[in-house]
């Protein structure tokens, strides 16, 4: 189905895109560091959403405040945990009440994924590519027990694989899947293998 450009009210109006599909499932999906060039035209997040639609998901992206066309600025994480919040709301809206919900996110939007699922109790799954360890602490992420999907780059200082792969071993979810890709943490022209990974899983 098209795709439509859509306005989320969080603190600021976000910027949005919005592909519906089936009203069963939605994923919500954050993108990289706002201070370093990242927004939803990614080529990371496209190939999230590209993967998600695929399997009939709805899918919502977002540019978290003071990316693109959102308003406000960078809010060192605080902030953006509120818009994250709004989009899963605005998703909510659009499909059915007990539709399964995903989160997704890359890089930073993997950590303020991360920062949010103790609030929202709706969330089912988490898909995580290069989460910042060498910045971020893990905090809720590991004790996430619902289903988690790992992507790891074999070349990646940003998310190095030994900690991803120390990480991964110690998670307790009984539903973890992972994919280590042979790359660095941009994935510049690995982006079917990220679609792979998530239509076979």
């Amino acid at each position: 189905m098209s795709i439509e450009r859509v306005t989320i009210k969080s603190d600021y109006p976000l910027e949005g895109l919005l592909r519906m599909n089936s009203i069963k499932g939605g994923v919500v999906i954050c993108h990289p560091h706002t201070l370093y060039g990242g927004s939803m035209h990614n080529n990371v997040v496209d190939a999230i959403e590209e993967g998600f639609s695929a399997l009939g998901y709805t899918t919502l992206r977002f540019n978290f405040r003071g990316a693109g066309r959102s308003a406000g600025s960078y809010d060192e994480g605080v902030g953006e945990i509120r818009d994250l919040a709004a989009s899963v709301k605005y998703l909510k809206e659009k499909i059915d009440r007990d539709a399964r919900i995903i989160l997704a996110g890359y890089s930073f939007g993997a950590w303020i994924c991360s920062r949010i699922i103790h609030q929202l109790d709706e969330v089912d799954e988490l898909f995580i590519v290069a989460y910042p360890f060498s910045f971020y602490e893990t905090g809720e992420l590991g004790k996430f027990r619902k289903k988690i999907y790992f992507v790891g780059g074999e070349y990646d200082d940003i998310s190095p694989l030994d900690a991803l792969l120390k990480f991964y071993s110690a998670h307790p979810s009984a539903g973890k899947q992972l994919k280590v890709i042979p790359t660095n943490h941009f994935y510049s022209g690995k982006e079917q293998e990220i679609i792979e990974f998530i239509k076979n899983n």
